[in-house]
């Protein structure tokens, strides 16, 4: 009788350990589809970002941030909310302002640059970010344009050692862009 009554408890026991791990499957499962989701929808809005012409033309420059308010996060300030941030849109309107083509690519390549700031989660949204970047430094097509770019952006040893850390993180292996380069095409 004794091991009769072992044994139902120890078949118990294993059920309710069975139970218990598949339950734990389950709830680890439905995070993983959650973030999956939440992943497809980020390299959505990452290639889904696009320069307009009212940020070329300047009609939506943000005012200028002050030189302790640009620098105060990794990300800096966007008053605008169009992907740039607003020290850089003002670096560019001030070195190119009468050559709309310049600017409109270096804007695209600044938005870029600056998603690695605010859009990097995981890899598949690195991917997404650096692709956007292949097609910025495609459009401006010009070494010198494309390092100014780059130092208006990585314009702080914090944001460009997020980079560096963002890059050690998540880099894997990825596909360039065939779709066109420029967003407008002026």
């Amino acid at each position: 009788m004794t091991t009769t009554w072992f044994k139902k408890w120890w078949v118990i026991a294993i059920l309710v350990v069975v139970v218990a791990l598949y339950g734990a499957l389950v709830v680890y499962r439905i995070f993983a589809i959650g973030a999956e989701e939440k992943t497809a929808e980020a390299v959505e809005r990452i290639h889904g970002m696009a320069l307009t012409m009212a940020d070329v033309t300047g009609e939506n420059l943000p005012p200028r941030p002050g030189a302790a308010e640009a620098v105060a996060t990794i990300a800096g300030v966007d008053a605008n909310e169009n992907g740039i941030r607003d020290d850089v849109e003002h670096a560019i309107f001030d070195k190119y302002p009468d050559d709309i083509k310049i600017r409109a690519a270096m804007l695209q390549y600044a938005m870029a640059l600056q998603m690695e700031f605010t859009e990097v989660v995981n890899s598949e949204t690195l991917v997404a970010v650096i692709q956007e970047q292949s097609r910025g430094s495609l459009c401006i097509s010009n070494m010198n344009k494309k390092n100014e770019i780059i130092d208006f952006v990585l314009n702080t040893e914090t944001r460009q050692q997020h980079v560096e850390e963002v890059r050690n993180r998540y880099m894997t292996s990825y596909s360039l862009p065939t779709e066109k380069e420029c967003d407008l095409e002026l």
